[in-house]
């Protein structure tokens, strides 16, 4: 399961630093990471976080994005 994660992780870093500018101006990490998966036809549901939305990009669950982040943040 981690190794499909780190991999899933790592294809989605590559076509992140493919990406042009983003679409949305402004110094929000949050706009950002939103105007890039917009780009790569990701839309946010009506209902749903950019959190959820991102976890879906990569094709894994909240909880798993939730501890990836927790991991990269130095968390044990």
């Amino acid at each position: 399961m981690q190794s499909k994660l780190k991999s899933r992780l790592a294809l989605l870093e590559k076509a992140m630093r493919k990406l042009p500018p983003p679409a949305v101006p402004g110094p929000s990490p949050a706009l950002l990471l939103a105007s890039r998966l917009a780009e790569m036809g990701i839309e946010r549901g009506p209902s749903e976080s950019l959190a959820d939305t991102t976890a879906r990009a990569m094709g894994i669950s909240i909880v798993q994005l939730r501890a990836k982040l927790w991991l990269v943040a130095g968390g044990s």
